[in-house]
């Protein structure tokens, strides 16, 4: 019965993402390596683009250090680089940002579905000011079905983003919730694609987007 749902729900991103606005692809590559049976560091590269490939949208260079705190608990914290142009279907605008982040992961199971959960804070030092947001991420990954020995499983997460100021909240500054499917294409590669819904909250009016995201995961290491 589980497995059935599993494939109702394939079904139904199908079907909504015909309906989406705009396709989004984002390629990372990662950089993992062990320092000692506790510390481990990370680098990522994100290129984004838009417009079916067409159109340059964010670099992110994100090099971080983690602390095993236990199986399912890691701490961690890092500097990200963002260069910014016409984001998420806005305006023309072109910018730099440094932010200092720190973030706790928690993950665990139920029976064959996997949860992971982080908290991250982030220091933004950006070229119209400085501000800070955390960032809440709930995602869910669940064996889906098997093609030519090749595991395919149902993924699905929800990113919320809050500005705050100190330990107060702000506002809402996006939500991103997403469903589709992901699979490995080598020891290396992991392809994930499916249908992300973004709301926006900006000063002049809310945004609401459908897109069809991909993701093209390479861990070199």
């Amino acid at each position: 019965m589980f497995r059935q749902l599993l494939t109702l729900s394939a079904v139904m991103l199908a079907f909504g993402a015909l309906s989406a606005q705009e396709a989004i692809s984002h390629h990372s590559l990662f950089a993992v390596g062990e320092l000692t049976a506790k510390w481990t560091y990370r680098a990522e590269t994100h290129f984004v683009l838009g417009d079916f490939m067409k159109q340059s949208r964010q670099l992110i260079l994100r090099p971080a250090f983690i602390y095993k705190l236990s199986k399912s608990i890691h701490l961690s914290g890092g500097i990200s680089y963002l260069y910014n142009a016409s984001y998420e279907g806005g305006p023309f605008n072109t910018n730099e940002e440094i932010n200092f982040w720190e973030q706790i992961d928690f993950s665990h199971q139920l029976g064959p579905i996997r949860l992971s959960h982080w908290l991250r804070h982030e220091q933004r030092h950006r070229e119209n000011g400085y501000v800070e947001r955390l960032r809440i991420r709930i995602l869910v990954d669940a064996f889906l079905f098997e093609v030519n020995n090749t595991p395919v499983d149902l993924v699905t997460f929800n990113e919320h983003f809050v500005v705050t100021q100190g330990l107060n909240w702000q506002k809402m500054d996006q939500n991103w919730s997403f469903v589709g499917v992901q699979f490995p294409v080598n020891k290396h590669f992991i392809a994930r694609t499916g249908y992300r819904y973004v709301a926006l909250n900006r000063a002049v009016s809310g945004q609401h987007l459908h897109t069809i995201h991909s993701w093209l995961i390479y861990r070199f290491l």
